[in-house]
């Protein structure tokens, strides 16, 4: 339940209460169980304050920039620090509220402190000409800028941070020069947000906005550093494309199975960012590999991408994030995950290797697809609809590309899609019988 309907939730009670629909205790319990954490800022509140920050930052800027060639250095130098002065009493002040601070004013407090912080670098740099581009910039700028997110708690500024270093990442994929040059530097940056991680004290709760930006910064943080580790091998800025993403796949496979602590993760994890986009990169690769066309030179980039040390790392971490899984009994991610893993078992059948992967992918898919059925059935966690979707697509596939006739491949989409909404009504129908049982 999200924090709106929490909200909602809170207020029908008292109403709920007066009527007699629930008792005294009941209502207590409900009221514990879906307390809000006020302390912590909405969506409408960081955009409102985001932008009040912007506009001031903007204003000021405009107004120093007005006549600045008639300013002397000295001059110049005040006004680049004057901002971040000001801006830093205005943090300062929230600080000493302590509890009292309003989110929005403490969001505000941190984003404008941020961007004086990038106005005083750049107006320095460029009164006293130095040197640099805008990766080096934006980097230092980051660094400055962290200590916000621990000091304010402040999520816009952690956005920021997180998009901040997942450009900065991708601009040195093809660094070849030292690891801490590359995109292999992520992983570092990414502990200054330690506390936002689940489960590490102290534990600080993601809104939903923050866990999707979280979620794409650490997916392209992450594919960015396993172009640089590739790089790093091969002494060149040139990245082999097929290599790199048999490297994506297997960082996927860890991604989905990140182990989550009970708190952290009671709802289904299916619903989390990280399973969404890393389980929709897994299907869609492993959908392409069931083709012939896709697979024809395929495995010979996998086997150099097993010979990169980022494979085995992310082979350890699938092996050690898989214990949790199974002892949790989370079927349906470690079938998802293993999806990566069939293509390994392509290149035990040698040189009938290229032909084996389109079969042997269509086969997981197939078997993937009923086991998210069956779950369902069985009472675990499954995903019916997704299931008979896999199922479905295979069969339109195998049938758009063998050598029917139009007629009986029209009529076998006729029977496919009738049985994928008569499935489909059946599904709903379970489910509105168990939600009644429940009630």
């Amino acid at each position: 339940m999200n924090t709106s309907h929490q909200r909602w939730l809170l207020e029908q009670l008292p109403q709920w209460e007066r009527e007699g629909l629930l008792t005294a205790d009941a209502a207590r319990t409900l009221r514990e169980r879906n307390a809000v954490d006020d302390s912590q800022p909405g969506v409408a509140q960081i955009i409102m304050g985001s932008l009040g920050a912007l506009l001031i930052g903007t204003g000021l800027i405009t107004v120093i920039g007005y006549n600045w060639d008639d300013f002397s250095r000295p001059v110049r130098l005040f006004f680049a620090f004057l901002p971040l002065l000001i801006s830093q009493c205005f943090s300062f002040r929230e600080l000493l509220r302590g509890e009292a601070s309003t989110a929005w004013v403490r969001e505000t407090a941190a984003l404008l402190q941020a961007l004086a912080t990038g106005a005083c670098i750049a107006i320095v740099s460029q009164i006293y000409n130095l040197g640099g581009d805008w990766p080096e910039f934006l980097f230092w700028w980051l660094l400055l800028s962290l200590p916000l997110v621990w000091v304010l708690r402040s999520q816009a500024v952690a956005i920021f941070y997180l998009i901040g270093i997942a450009v900065w990442s991708v601009n040195q994929a093809e660094n070849w020069d030292a690891w801490y040059h590359s995109a292999l530097l992520y992983p570092v940056l990414l502990l200054g947000l330690a506390p936002f991680w689940p489960g590490w004290p102290p534990c600080w709760q993601l809104g939903r906005s923050l866990q999707w930006v979280a979620t794409l910064s650490l997916c392209v943080g992450l594919a960015a550093a396993a172009g640089s580790s590739v790089s790093l091998r091969m002494h060149s800025s040139y990245v082999a494309f097929g290599s790199l993403l048999w490297l994506w796949s297997l960082t996927a496979s860890a991604l989905l199975l990140l182990p989550f602590k009970a708190a952290a993760g009671s709802d289904k994890r299916r619903q989390h960012p990280h399973v969404t986009v890393s389980g929709f990169f897994l299907l869609v690769l492993s959908f392409a590999a069931s083709f012939s066309d896709f697979s024809s030179g395929t495995l010979s980039k996998l086997e150099m991408a097993l010979t990169m040390p980022w494979a085995w790392g992310c082979l350890i971490l699938v092996g050690l994030f898989a214990l949790p899984a199974i002892r949790q009994q989370r079927w349906a991610l470690l079938g998802v995950s293993s999806l990566s893993l069939s293509p390994m078992l392509a290149l035990l059948a040698g040189s009938r290797a290229e032909p084996m992967l389109p079969w042997l992918m269509t086969q997981h898919l197939l078997g993937l697809g009923i086991m998210l059925i069956v779950l369902e059935l069985a009472g675990r966690r499954g995903a019916p609809r997704l299931g008979a979707t896999l199922i479905c697509v295979l069969i339109i596939a195998r049938i758009f590309e063998s050598e029917f006739s139009l007629l009986i491949k029209g009529l076998v989409f006729i029977a496919v899609g009738v049985a994928f909404l008569a499935f489909n009504l059946l599904i709903s129908r379970q489910l509105k019988k168990k939600q009644a049982a429940a009630v």
